[in-house]
């Protein structure tokens, strides 16, 4: 068994980001994977049920709004969450053009920001307490990484740098040019074939195991 989070890593980070320290945040559709790697192993790592999905639903569930045009919303917006949303009128109501299947009303620039703000703050909050570590420092160079399908949001690196800081960045597919899948599935081939500093390497067996007879390879008779 191999970690996905650890196959990731492997495969999208490189040798000195690695050894020295490494954060890498995979943003997905309805979970978030956290990982911290450190002299090329993986020190610590947690997933938690939250993803991108869930804003959505929030959105749709407060607002009274399909999920496509919730998944639209959460597509256009600008994640720093800043004053200039060009998805809202000059009455800052979200604009007529998102009302693919529901009747307009009037959904107001506060009302929406502040759904999704705080399902953002309840994921930094969770991972604030993963920070809690001896092996993390943020001041010792440490990088941080975004990846999967969440990291293409608009800006979304901005509001997640409230936590990790301005050094942030994101690897998705125009970086990786491959899918998140075939990048912790390559991280995995790359660990079996070549091996790995920190993997666990079996104790040699005995050579002549194969003349042993049933009972003294169960009890280990001799």
């Amino acid at each position: 068994m191999i970690s996905r989070t650890f196959s990731l890593g492997v495969q999208l980070l490189s040798k000195n980001e690695l050894k020295f320290g490494s954060v890498i945040l995979d943003i997905g559709f309805e979970k978030i994977s956290f990982g911290l790697f450190k002299n090329y192993a993986l020190i610590h790592s947690i997933t938690f049920p939250i993803g991108i999905n869930h804003i959505s639903k929030d959105l749709s569930k407060v607002c009274s709004l399909s999920t496509e045009e919730s998944n639209n919303i959460i597509d256009d917006i600008d994640f720093s969450l800043k004053d200039d949303q060009k998805i809202f009128d000059e009455n800052d109501f979200l604009k007529k053009i998102y009302f693919k299947n529901s009747n307009y009303r009037k959904i107001s620039k506060d009302l929406v920001l502040n759904i999704i703000k705080a399902r953002l703050d309840e994921i930094l909050e969770k991972l604030k307490k993963q920070l809690i570590i001896p092996e993390f420092n943020q001041n010792s160079g440490i990088a941080f990484f975004l990846t999967g399908g969440g990291s293409k949001l608009f800006n979304i690196e901005k509001y997640f740098s409230k936590l990790f800081g301005e050094n942030i960045k994101v690897i998705n597919n125009s970086n990786i040019k491959l899918e998140k899948n075939f990048s912790s599935s390559l991280g995995a081939i790359k660990i079996i074939t070549e091996g790995w500093e920190t993997e666990a390497i079996p104790k040699p067996g005995r050579k002549n195991i194969e003349k042993m007879g049933f009972f003294e390879k169960i009890f280990k008779i001799h």
